[in-house]
């Protein structure tokens, strides 16, 4: 005769391997001889784990990176990507980005140049284009670029090679600005010198132990 036991509570997580005779021991009542691609919750249920998805390539593959979770608060949290000497958030299913703006033309170049009206923007800046149609868009969309020189205050060039590609057919999204951003530059005042205290003489005392003096 088989015998059915209900188990509802799993908070123990996943039992070690040396536990799993032991029946007598309190956690072998609340918690799971194996638990993959679960989330223990802190009730006592298990509730599938969230899955993954492809947000962007990193910003610099030629260098190691890496994903951190960040939980700023109950209802906002972030995934960081730390690169060298740079650090992304994403969030939402993409990344945190600024306001987009609408590209008017593409040229097809060894680096392309980019109509975006008062972009803002300056070389070494990353841009994240998405939205561009066309045989052009195959290439650029979902992918970040560096800015590799500033024509004037509507034209940029990118890291881009669009000389195989058709011609710019387009692109959908963003509010055109209608003057530059305003770039606020930290005031560069060195923090002031602090001198440190004076260290602690400890001398030697009488039964009991030291005695501390200022």
């Amino acid at each position: 005769m088989t015998v059915r036991v209900p188990q509802v509570n799993f908070s123990k997580g996943e039992l070690a391997p040396e536990l799993y005779g032991r029946f007598d021991v309190d956690a072998w009542q609340s918690a799971l001889r194996r638990a993959r691609n679960v989330v223990v919750m802190k009730y006592g249920g298990v509730t599938k784990r969230p899955g993954t998805r492809l947000v962007g390539e990193v910003l610099n593959a030629g260098q190691p990176s890496r994903l951190i979770p960040f939980q700023f608060s109950l209802t906002q949290t972030y995934a960081l990507e730390l690169g060298h000497g740079y650090l992304a958030p994403c969030a939402l299913g993409g990344r945190l980005l600024e306001n987009e703006q609408p590209i008017t033309a593409i040229t097809n170049a060894a680096n392309a140049w980019l109509s975006i009206a008062c972009h803002g923007f300056a070389v070494g800046d990353l841009i994240f284009i998405t939205g561009v149609a066309g045989g052009m868009g195959v290439l650029l969309n979902n992918r970040t670029w560096a800015v590799t020189a500033v024509t004037d205050a509507g034209t940029v060039t990118i890291n881009a090679d669009t000389r195989a590609t058709p011609a710019f057919a387009g692109c959908s999204g963003g509010t055109a600005n209608t003057s530059p951003p305003i770039v606020v530059t930290p005031p560069t005042v060195p923090p002031p010198a602090v001198t440190p205290p004076a260290p602690t003489v400890f001398y030697g005392g009488g039964i009991g132990g030291n005695r501390l003096k200022d």
